[in-house]
Parts: C-alpha cells; structure tokens; sequence
C-alpha cells in the first residue's frame, strides 16, 4: 500500500501538467485509486481550464497597457471636396494659389507620449499584479478540485463500506434464521421468533436496495468529475487508517503561505495600482507629433515636414478623476478587508479540522475495540442461546449492537481519512 505523503505528493506539484495513469489514457485500469481519480479530474476540469485563460488574459492586458507610452506610427490619407461656389469667390478676389475645389492630403506620422501622470506603468503593474493573482488562485483551484474528487471518492467507499457491513449482517441474520429453523424442529424455539428472524433478513434486504441506489448516485458523481466511466471499477483507499497528524501550530504556521491568500495579497496590491493610475489623470499630459508629407494642399506643397509639441494642463474636469479615484480607493479598502476576512476563516478552518480529525482518529481507535468486544458478545450470546442461558431477543439485540459498532467504526475511520485530506489542503503542506 503507498503511504498517504503519495497520495499529497500530488497536491504539492500542483504547476506541473496534469497526466492521466497508465501509457494508454483511453483506458480505465481494473482498480482505480484517489491519486488516478484526481488526475483524470485536473485533465477533465473546465474550472481549472477557464483559470488558466485567466492568466493569459490578464498577460495581455499588462502588454496593452504599456503599449500607450510606445510611439505611434502611421500613414494617412484624405481626400476633402469644397464648395465650388465658395472657391470661385476666393479665386476672383485673388486667392486661387491657396483653395482648390478637391484637395488631398497623405503623410506618414509619428506620435510619441512624453508624459501622462506614469498611468501606462500604474496600470502594467497593476494587471502584472493580476496575473500573478490568478497564477495563485489556479493552484488554488487545484487543490479545490482535489477536495471535491476526494469528497466524491470517499463517498462511495463510504457507502460501498456501509454495503458490506450490511452484507455481513446480513449472513449473520441468515445463520441465525437457519439455526432457529432447526431448534424449532427440535422444539427449542419458538414460530415467532422465527418470524421475527425472517423480518430482520427482509429488513436488511431492504437497506441494501436503498444502499445499491446510493452507491449508483455516487458513482454518477465520482465519473462526472473524473470524465471517466467509474461505474463499476472496484475503488483502492491508499490511506491508513491512523495517519500521523502534523502539530496544530506547525499547520497554523504554513497558513500564511496559502495560495489563495497569496492571491488577495496580490488582488491587493493591484487596486493600489488602479489608485495610482486613477490619480494619474491629474497630472499634465505632453506628447510630440511629426508629421512627413507625401501629398500636401497646393499652397504648403513646399512643406515636407513639421513637429508639433503638445502640453496638455487639466484645470476642471467637472469632478470626473475625484470620482474615478474614490471609486479605485473604496475598491482597494474592499480587498484589504476581504485579505482579514480571509485569514480569519482560514485560520478557524484549520483549527476546527485539526480539532476534528484528532477526535476522529481517537473515536475511531475506540469504536474499533468496541466493535471487537460487540464480536465476542454476539458469538458468546448464540452460544448460551443453545445452552438456554439467554433469549433469542438477547442474541437479536446483539446482532443489532453488532451493526452499529461496525457502522460506527467505520465511519469515524473514513471520517478521519477525509479530514486528514482536507488538513493536507488547507496547509498546503504533507503532514
């Protein structure tokens, strides 16, 4: 069996490419394992897909932005019709050197900012910013959709563990059916409590309906997440049952470190960039503009060429850049709020996990002795049964505390299991 630190040493890697088990991905091995499951989820998650365009989109809008402060270059051309009435005029008053009936223009430009309040670099920064967020959050929604796989896949061998237990029972029941049979012959038991064993065997077979249809439901949502037709594969839990358990405070101390809260503090810095870049407006513009002409009115045919330098003061601009910026503030005050909020929930998830699973792994060590001592009760009771010493309602009763030790221990040690996994993804770290 490989130890749990396999099963996260997935988690752990989450940059590289997800791959599918096996040399052949079309192909379902015999017995499927959490590790194989949450590979084929990374391969099939459309949640995992959209973050990583997430990415590429905030990447080309920091190139974007920082193409404002490069040089524009051009060509341009216009073709302008004048009132031919109006240019008679002109001509007969002695103006015909400078109008024309149709003019055309054509020259290559160049247009260079020289200074707009450092808004290009403000904003560069800001969606660099995002883009590292949305690296994180996609290593976040890794170890998300790690969760949830493993949720689905222990599910099902919750539900497949619970079958078997009932099975089991079920035997017992049958056993015990068939020996009051031959006691009754033997008139050492009674018509009724044969009737009352041949109930609880159509009782159990009652549950195992219900647990069939359950079992059927979980599958449908392990294969939805995997893309993978886990319908009938048999499921192989690689965890102990007693895992070792990091420290409470060593967990607390990976916390910080937590992808998603890497992803606010990024979130953060990148409306501290939108403020930048908002107050940015207040500053004067001034940009350089050449001009060379191919084709020019006949009047400045002479002209080749010409440079205009522009500076561009803002005195009123009716409220419209205080409000940008109020608005960029309140956003930032909003993500900085969101980073506490964070921790503090982050902080109580772990703690309550940690809480929760040590109670599981000690419940689930006791409820194993317990289910033991339920063993050799019930074996004790069918024995004394044959010797008259108790009743059959002694051995029933037996039976019943049998099923729900068994029941109990099992689900305090899947339990267990899960809040194992869930404390490995919620630090980030192997235990």
């Amino acid at each position: 069996m490989l130890q749990a630190r396999h099963c996260f040493f997935l988690v752990l890697c989450l940059a590289a490419p997800p791959a599918l088990a096996g040399s052949d991905a079309g192909l379902t091995p015999s017995t499927v394992t959490l590790r194989q499951c949450y590979e084929w989820a990374q391969a099939r998650s459309e949640v995992l897909k959209s973050r990583a365009e997430d990415i590429v989109q905030s990447k080309a809008r920091a190139r974007a932005a920082l193409g404002g402060a490069f040089p524009q270059v051009g060509w341009e051309w216009s073709d302008t019709w004048q009132d031919p009435s109006g240019v008679d005029q002109l001509v007969a008053q002695g103006f015909g050197g400078f109008v024309t009936k149709q003019e055309q223009d054509s020259d290559f430009y160049l247009h260079q900012p020289l200074f707009s309040g450092l808004r290009e670099f403000s904003a560069r920064s800001g969606f660099e910013r995002q883009s590292a967020r949305d690296a994180l959050l996609l290593q976040r929604s890794h170890l998300d959709l790690f969760e949830q796989t493993a949720d689905d896949f222990y599910q099902v061998i919750a539900l497949e563990t619970e079958r078997a237990n009932s099975l089991a029972t079920l035997g017992l029941a049958q056993d015990r059916y068939q020996e009051l049979a031959s006691f009754l012959k033997l008139g050492k038991s009674r018509q009724s409590e044969l009737y009352t064993a041949q109930a609880r065997i159509q009782a159990l077979k009652a549950n195992l309906e219900q647990l069939s249809g359950r079992i059927q439901s979980a599958r449908e949502e392990l294969s939805f997440i995997t893309g993978r037709d886990l319908s009938a594969q048999p499921l192989s839990d690689e965890i102990p049952d007693q895992p070792a358990v990091q420290a409470l405070d060593q967990a607390l101390l990976k916390v910080s470190g937590r992808t998603d809260l890497r992803a606010q503090r990024e979130d953060l810095e990148a409306r501290r960039m939108q403020v930048r870049y908002e107050r940015g407006a207040y500053w004067p513009n001034a940009d350089v503009t050449g001009h060379y002409y191919t084709q020019r009115a006949t009047y400045l045919d002479a002209i080749d060429w010409d440079v205009i330098v522009a500076l561009r003061v803002p005195l009123y601009q009716g409220g419209t850049v205080s409000a940008h910026v109020a608005e960029a503030l309140a956003a930032e005050r909003q993500s900085s709020w969101r980073l506490e909020e964070m921790q503090r929930t982050i902080y109580t998830a772990v703690r309550k996990t940690h809480a929760e699973l040590t109670a599981a792994l000690r419940e689930s060590a006791v409820l194993g002795d317990a289910t033991a001592a339920a063993q050799k009760s019930y074996d004790a009771l069918r024995e004394e049964y044959r010797l008259g010493l108790v009743t059959n309602l002694d051995v029933l009763e037996a039976l019943d505390f049998l099923q729900t030790q068994r029941t109990a221990h099992d689900d305090a040690r899947l339990r267990a299991k899960e809040l194992y996994l869930s404390l490995g993804a919620e630090t980030e770290t192997l235990p």
